[in-house]
């Protein structure tokens, strides 16, 4: 049993704006040069809770787990500007195994920081974990998140579109919230990709996917198969193809740049949805977190919203 009573206390607003960049029709090729203007020149993994996120902007869900009531906490992160008759994009970030919001929210406040801003909600797996069936939580995370954009949906009516991104275990969370639920208009993985059993269905939604993968990946093989958590993963280019179905698109255009770095373009789906994968030669668990993608992720979120 779920419930989703809630205290709200403040919401911070973002400490960086970044002025948005325009997409010219084409799939950003790895290295490309991030245009922008930044009031902030600083590292973006300098940001944290020390920047705009503090106690004050928690969110907290309620929840009860193994017959326990306990409380799940999210940050929430407001545009610079934020206006509450102007209508935003919600974007849900989680975190990797063993790490709190403080530790994914740069990645989060970094996407929602190009223009069109959006909301920044980064929620903490119980234990540190999200449960995917081996970790050391045993909540039910899709009940968590169902009942945490249902409490969103009421404090921001004008709510236009929810989207999600993570990181590793953060990351298998969001394919299975695509898989599971139809909360959101995409997702963006890092790190992780389709679970082998865990694949969509006959009445999985169609959904907006970007998947960034590490060729090297020690932890989640970029070949599928089995990993040290303790899943058997689907082939991460496999996984691309098989959201691509689920949305009925267009056959792939597959392409390699002079490194070997990998992109896997879907367009032609229903609903205005793509589906884009990068292969990252010689980078493994942690491909992708970066500034580059962060703006790749916010143009692609903008691209279908």
């Amino acid at each position: 049993m779920n419930r989703a009573p809630v205290a709200l206390v403040g919401l911070a607003a973002a400490c960086l704006v970044l002025v948005g960049c325009a997409n010219d029709g084409k799939e950003p090729r790895v290295g490309d040069e991030v245009q922008r203007e930044m009031t902030d020149a600083g590292d973006s993994r300098d940001l944290g809770a020390r920047d705009g996120i503090d106690s004050e902007s928690e969110l907290v869900v309620a929840q009860e787990v193994d017959g326990e009531e306990i409380d799940r906490r999210a940050l929430v992160v407001l545009p610079d500007d934020y206006d509450p008759a102007t209508s935003y994009s919600i974007v849900l970030g989680f975190h990797g195994n063993g790490q709190t919001p403080e530790d994914f929210a740069w990645m989060a406040q970094r996407v929602c920081s190009f223009e069109p801003q959006c909301i920044a909600v980064v929620p903490e797996g119980y234990k540190r974990s999200w449960n995917l069936g081996v970790e050391e939580s045993t909540a039910d995370d899709v009940a968590f998140v169902s009942d945490l954009v249902a409490e969103l949906s009421s404090r921001f009516p004008l709510t236009s579109d929810f989207f999600a991104l993570g990181h590793s275990n953060g990351s298998g969370l969001v394919h299975v919230l695509a898989t599971e639920t139809s909360l959101l208009r995409g997702i963006a993985g890092f790190g992780s990709v389709l679970i082998d059993g865990r694949e969509p269905s006959r009445g999985t939604a169609a959904i907006s996917v970007l998947q960034v993968h590490g060729m090297n990946d020690d932890v989640i093989p970029y070949s599928g198969g089995d990993s040290p958590v303790g899943l058997r993963f689907v082939p991460a280019e496999e996984s691309a193809e098989l959201w691509a179905k689920v949305s009925s698109c267009s056959a792939g255009m597959n392409s390699a740049d002079e490194l070997g770095n990998r992109t896997l373009t879907f367009n032609e789906c229903v609903d205005g949805h793509r589906v884009l994968h990068y292969g990252l030669v010689d980078q493994g668990h942690d491909a992708g977190m970066s500034e580059e993608f962060a703006l790749i992720a916010s143009e692609f979120f903008n691209s279908v919203r």
